[in-house]
C-alpha cells in the first residue's frame, strides 16, 4: 500500500513577548526530490531566541546557508559574536552546518 504525504513549509514568524522574543531566520522543508527513487530533499529551520542576557540560535543550517546567515542575523541586529548560546536538535548538516561561525 503507497502512502502519499503532502508538506509545506510554514511563513516565517515572528512572536514578541515582554521577557523574550522568538525570530524564525530560515524555514525548513522536507520534500520529495533527492537523487535517489523514493528519498527527499531537506533543509532545517534556523530559529533566533532572545532574552534577557541571552541571544539563543536553534540550529544553524547547513553549510551552504553560510554566506547568508550573518546577513539573517544583522536583519535582527545580532552578530555572530553576539549569540550567547547555540543549541543544535542533532548532528545532520542541515543543522549543524554553521556551528564554526561561533565562538565557544
Amino acid at each position: 500500500m503507497s502512502r502519499r504525504f503532502r508538506t509545506s513549509p510554514l511563513p516565517s514568524l515572528s512572536i514578541p513577548g515582554p521577557l523574550y522574543s522568538l525570530h524564525v531566520l530560515r524555514v525548513g522543508f522536507s520534500r520529495p526530490g533527492g537523487p535517489l527513487p523514493g528519498s527527499f530533499r531537506a533543509d532545517g529551520t534556523v530559529t533566533l531566541l532572545r532574552g534577557g542576557p541571552l541571544t539563543v540560535l536553534v540550529d544553524t543550517g547547513g553549510p551552504w546557508l553560510r554566506p547568508h546567515l550573518p546577513g539573517l542575523l544583522a536583519a535582527r541586529g545580532v552578530t555572530p559574536g553576539d549569540v550567547t548560546h547555540v543549541i543544535v536538535t542533532h548532528g545532520h548538516s542541515d543543522h549543524a552546518g554553521n556551528l564554526n561561525l561561533f565562538p565557544a
